[in-house]
């Protein structure tokens, strides 16, 4: 058992470029590559594991089915007959992405964060709608002219390289030209589209629309914060804490000239995406070499690790036990609620 490194799932999008080559010199199949599923448990888009021993294996072959024993050493025992619950990306927007929203709720439901690994001088995303624009008023624009006047109600959100947003189920959003993120979110693909600049497919085709589907889960509320969230860095510790639901945690680690060293969790695994620098995580008799901009799977019963680097930052995602693993830390460390409150995107419902 050791770190496990995946061949990358590339999608082709009709707003997709050539960033994750010129950046990060990855070998891509198109000019058009929009995504690169660096950690995907999927049944048609499936990781295969390119390091060590397992190299050449699926993702689903590693850890044994449904049920079975040895998923519970690989997942840890809550996911022993639950389906693998995270997906991690990362996505180049040469153009703009759909205006677009997810629908909520564990299974079908899609939570996710992104982080800014490029952005433009003047980037931004479309993150949620103005203050004020009701549903009727939302769906009139919608549905008049193509759409056109959607674009006046959209929240512009200004942003630069290392920017965190969080973006719960039921926030209107969009990625725009010229801004890469990494993305972690729930395993989930439902996207409903509800506004598409008039942009035909790469077949020619007018891209589907999920009006709807979409009127019917957006926050016309203002639930949701629109803004990026800084996070709370502890004094003392490489670790940034970022934002913890139901679905997901996400914890920085800052490594400057340092060797880090940590046990794995018996009860879940862990993620590690590297946004900046790079490392190398030692396990065992194992060394696994971690770029930036690709992700590493850890084994929950994997034990002692450690990490090395001259420079890097990794977010590490999990699926946490809120209080212990994110509210109580920082509590610890003699952070107040409201700071938590204020500073991080945390859930504890």
């Amino acid at each position: 058992m050791y770190p496990l490194l995946f061949e990358p799932i590339y999608k082709e999008m009709i707003w997709g470029g050539r960033k994750l080559s010129d950046r990060y010199g990855r070998r891509l199949p198109s000019d058009h590559t929009g995504e690169s599923w660096d950690i995907s448990f999927r049944e048609n888009e499936m990781g295969r594991v390119i390091n060590g021993l397992l190299a050449g294996q699926s993702f689903a072959a590693v850890t044994g089915p449904i049920g079975g024993e040895s998923r519970a050493k690989w997942l840890g025992p809550r996911f022993v007959n639950e389906e693998f619950p995270l997906l991690v990306k990362i996505i180049d927007a040469n153009d703009n992405l759909s205006v677009q929203v997810h629908p909520g709720g564990a299974g079908r439901g899609k939570t996710e964060m992104w982080y800014v690994l490029d952005a433009p001088e003047d980037g931004k995303l479309i993150i949620g709608l103005k203050d004020g624009i009701t549903k009727e008023a939302f769906a009139q624009a919608v549905n008049e002219n193509g759409g056109q006047a959607v674009e006046g109600m959209l929240n512009n959100l200004p942003v630069k390289r290392g920017d965190i947003i969080y973006i719960p189920a039921g926030l209107i959003h969009a990625i725009t030209k010229g801004v890469m993120t990494a993305e972690i979110q729930q395993n989930s693909d439902i996207t409903y589209r509800v506004y598409d600049y008039g942009r035909k497919g790469l077949d020619g085709m007018p891209r589907q629309l999920h009006k709807e589907e979409a009127l019917a889960v957006i926050d016309f509320e203002n639930l949701h914060k629109k803004t990026a969230t800084p996070g709370i860095k502890v004094n003392g510790t490489p670790f940034t804490y970022y934002i913890a639901n139901q679905y997901f945690c996400v914890i920085g680690y800052d490594l400057d000239h340092m060797t880090h060293t940590e046990e794995s969790d018996p009860d879940k695994f862990f993620i590690f995406t590297c946004v900046e620098g790079n490392c190398v995580i030692h396990a065992g008799d194992t060394a696994t070499p971690l770029a930036e901009s690709y992700s590493v799977f850890i084994p929950a019963a994997l034990g002692r690790f450690s990490i090395e680097s001259a420079h890097c930052k990794l977010l590490k995602s999990f699926v946490p036990e809120i209080d212990r693993d994110f509210y109580r830390p920082l509590l610890k460390a003699g952070y107040t609620k409201k700071e938590i409150y204020s500073k991080t995107a945390a859930d504890f419902r």
